[in-house]
Order: C-alpha cells, then sequence, then structure tokens
C-alpha cells in the first residue's frame, strides 16, 4: 500500500491510502505520542508515514548552527 500526508492540521494528521483513498487521522499528543482514535488495525504503514511527516517538519524548522 502507499500513503500519503494531505493535512496537518495542529494537532492532527491526515493520511490517505492512494490505493482505496481511505483517510486516516492521526492525532499528535504533548507528549509526542502519535495516536489514532479509530479501532486498532493493520495502520503501521500509515503510522510510519505520519511519522516521518513529524520528524521531516521538525527537521527543517530546527535551528541550523
Amino acid at each position: 500500500m502507499s500513503f500519503e500526508v494531505v493535512c496537518h492540521e495542529h494537532p492532527n494528521i491526515f493520511v490517505v491510502n492512494r490505493q482505496t483513498y481511505e483517510t486516516y487521522r492521526f492525532t499528535f499528543g504533548e507528549d509526542g505520542a502519535l495516536a489514532h482514535a479509530e479501532p486498532r488495525s493493520d495502520l503501521g504503514e500509515a503510522r510510519r508515514t505520519a511519522m516521518a511527516f513529524l520528524a521531516q517538519s521538525q527537521t527543517a524548522r530546527a535551528p541550523r548552527r
């Protein structure tokens, strides 16, 4: 499956499955955890996509030395 972040409205990150067009909402908590409110299923790849997006956006905002 192929996933892509389609929207980031803090604290929510929306990830779409490009094959089925299903959209998943993950919430980035104050403690740094990424949560999904729906019942757990095989969302590992969608979750990794959201985490990679967060890591990339944090790296882009980090001050350079």
